[in-house]
């Protein structure tokens, strides 16, 4: 091998080698970006779960409301069958809407 020869191929190799190094810096830089963009995702990720968990609580809460709720509604109908003249029939449902005044006054405190 002459002279002219090694020293095409080590140029050749050296031009190879920076395209490698390049590769290599922006798949590295890549990488970085990916791993950031998966914290944000994670982090993401655990605030929908908190969002998520609340909203099954509020839900949870609101059922039982609505099965109190209901429950309210079968006394009443069954106090109201029982209520004979329409005279008691008013004066128990000035007391339901006094009881119900009260609870909505307590929720707003």
């Amino acid at each position: 091998m002459t002279e002219f020869q090694i020293r095409t191929i080590i140029d050749s190799l050296e031009v190879k080698l920076r395209k490698l190094v390049m590769a290599y810096t922006e798949l590295k830089d890549q990488l970085k970006e990916s791993q950031k963009e998966k914290e944000l995702l994670k982090k993401k990720i655990i605030e929908i779960e908190k969002e998520n968990l609340d909203l099954q609580k509020k839900l949870n809460e609101q059922s039982k409301n609505f099965k109190k709720s209901d429950k309210f509604t079968k006394i009443v109908t069954n106090n109201l069958k029982n209520a004979g003249d329409p005279a008691e029939l008013k004066e128990k449902i000035d007391e339901y809407i006094l009881e119900i005044d009260k609870c909505i006054s307590q929720l707003s405190v």
